[in-house]
């Protein structure tokens, strides 16, 4: 019985000995550390609901360029194109003036071609790709 308690004493101090040496090696300066210090707050960046007139707002990238990947389609295969689209997992667009369903946009033009290559080998969709600037 007596060895058992040595043991389990010699155990937790092997367990609690970093505890107690960087207990006993951290100065009051690490304390300070530990304080919470003041917090300044900038009102101005804070103030993000005010309303500001539409002359003070200045529009620094006038430009942005994304790509779409149009799938034309006709009266007699409109259902089968859209089903196809859905069924693999695309949410395509539908313009019904020029006959074609849209997916994207892109940011990448890369991007748009790898869907548009997979669209054209795997699922055998003839398709485009179209930028459009905004």
């Amino acid at each position: 019985m007596f060895y058992r308690i040595i043991f389990i004493l010699i155990l937790s101090i092997y367990i609690f000995s970093s505890y107690f040496i960087d207990a006993m090696n951290n100065s009051d300066h690490d304390y300070m550390k530990n304080i919470q210090e003041e917090i300044y707050i900038d009102n101005k960046e804070v103030d993000v609901f005010d309303k500001k007139s539409l002359d003070e707002i200045s529009i620094t990238d006038k430009k942005v360029k994304a790509w779409i990947v149009q799938i034309y389609y006709n009266d007699k295969n409109q259902d089968m194109v859209k089903n196809i689209l859905t069924k693999n997992g695309y949410n395509p667009k539908q313009n019904k003036k020029k006959s074609f369903f849209s997916i994207g946009p892109f940011a990448e033009i890369s991007h748009a071609k790898e869907e548009s290559k997979k669209l054209r080998n795997a699922l055998g969709l003839d398709n485009k790709i179209s930028s459009f600037i905004f």
